[in-house]
């Protein structure tokens, strides 16, 4: 009886290197996007701050800068649907969403 002879992988079609830019790479296009919920106040008079989020392809989490509160919603428009209307007890008119580039300042809002 012979042994089975020993088989060889070939090795990777990359560099290691080559392998951690693809894995960056991967990362980068599948990260979720950082939001800001923010309630303004008045017409233009006043605003702040009432939660931060992340989008992924299919939902939205958002946490109360308060803390305590966590929200789960499909979207971040859906989120800040709902904290509009729970907003409006305190006074808020109208909630946005900021959309945070990585460096932290607001790239769009809407």
């Amino acid at each position: 009886m012979t042994e089975p002879a020993e088989q060889t992988m070939p090795g990777p079609p990359w560099t290691r290197e080559e392998f951690t830019g693809l894995m960056r790479e991967l990362a980068v296009c599948e990260a979720p996007r950082l939001f800001a919920l923010v309630e303004e106040y008045g017409e233009g008079q006043d605003a702040r701050v009432a939660g931060y989020g992340l989008a992924y392809e299919d939902r939205a989490d958002v946490n109360s800068v308060e803390g305590g509160f966590q929200l789960h919603s499909q979207s971040a428009e859906s989120a800040r649907t709902l904290f509009e209307i729970s907003s409006r007890s305190t006074g808020a008119a109208l909630v946005h969403v900021v959309w945070l580039s990585e460096g932290g300042a607001a790239v769009q809002q809407s």
